[in-house]
């Protein structure tokens, strides 16, 4: 059986969709999975082992282009995880055997043959137990629980990047979200920031080219021996960076997810409203602390300005950080 995952969303997304492959792959070791995703979220797919071909999603087709591309995908299954109504249409126009999707998307009533009604919105489930509830149901296979995902999120996602943090000094620091969720205000990194090197620790501020610009007016705000790497990293080598640090921080943007999926000490920051809250989509690493205030919270804010994310101070970030560190080199120590 060949399978297309498609998940043609942001680059955390796609990290919390790996276990699901993982799990698949571990009831069906003989199956072909291809992950259908958008370009700049291809070097984590690429670096899954669980995933047999990674389908960048070409952007400038239309509708009969990108159905003759489908079709020589070869494959007897679509899911898609990622709701697209151009992929939708396409994959059916391939004559791709088997399509899958929810209810709740009225392009999948016409282009899909397999349908389940689930509703992300109004859950209270993980991300990534989410993506492996609809695996779970459209494949009619035993469905395993939250605990059972958490204990084996690492293997199951497979990302071939391994942490060490004992062997460095360097702490990622990554404070902007492409307009995500809620930020954490830039001022309390720099001050956890100098936290860390007042306990001799090297933080390291990393983010897009497009960050660049926003961080510039801040720069100001941080330790002149803070290293500022802004839009320096493509993803893979981003990717390598994080693996190559000690630990993170950051809200609940894909680095945060990329780290505790290799069990690298991070700690996640969120508000507490729903949809963006840490039940949906916290760290879910054996090293990863997710911080939030006490909520419901149903105050008006915006991403960069969220009284919520304001509450949570700098020391009690280092101080859950530094806690995961010592659990690691603890874990180290005893294997």
């Amino acid at each position: 059986m060949h399978v297309i995952i498609s998940r043609t969303d942001a680059i955390g997304d796609v990290c919390l969709t790996l276990a699901s492959i993982g799990w698949l792959k571990s009831l069906h070791p003989d199956w072909r999975i291809t992950l259908l995703v958008k370009a700049y979220a291809a070097p984590v797919a690429q670096a899954c082992h669980w995933v047999d071909q990674v389908a960048v999603l070409p952007e400038q087709m239309n509708k009969d282009e990108l159905s003759v591309w489908l079709r020589e995908l070869q494959a007897d299954h679509i899911i898609h995880v990622f709701p697209n109504r151009r992929i939708a249409a396409a994959a059916k126009q391939a004559g791709i055997r088997k399509r899958s999707g929810v209810w709740g998307r009225i392009y999948h009533w016409f282009n899909c043959n397999q349908h389940v009604w689930m509703s992300r919105a109004r859950s209270t489930h993980h991300e990534a137990y989410l993506n492996l509830l609809l695996l779970s149901k459209l494949l009619h296979l035993p469905l395993p629980s939250d605990a059972g995902l958490r204990q084996h999120a690492v293997a199951w996602s497979g990302l071939r990047l391994q942490a060490m943090p004992g062997l460095s000094k360097h702490i990622v620091l990554h404070p902007y979200s492409r307009g995500n969720g809620r930020e954490w205000p830039i001022a309390h990194f720099a001050e956890l920031a100098q936290l860390m090197l007042n306990d001799g620790w090297q933080p390291v501020v990393c983010g897009t080219a497009q960050d660049a610009d926003t961080f510039a007016a801040h720069r100001h705000l941080f330790p002149a021996a803070c290293i500022p790497l802004m839009g320096q990293d493509t993803l893979t080598q981003y990717m390598q960076r994080i693996a190559g640090s000690a630990g993170l921080v950051a809200s609940g943007t894909g680095p945060l997810h990329i780290a505790t999926l290799i069990a690298l000490p991070s700690v996640g920051l969120f508000p507490p409203k729903p949809g963006i809250c840490l039940t949906r989509w916290g760290a879910i690493g054996p090293f990863s602390t997710n911080l939030q205030l006490p909520g419901p919270c149903d105050t008006v804010c915006s991403n960069q300005d969220c009284a919520c994310m304001r509450a949570i101070s700098p020391a009690h970030v280092w101080q859950a950080l530094q806690q995961q560190l010592t659990a690691t080199l603890t874990t180290d120590a005893a294997l």
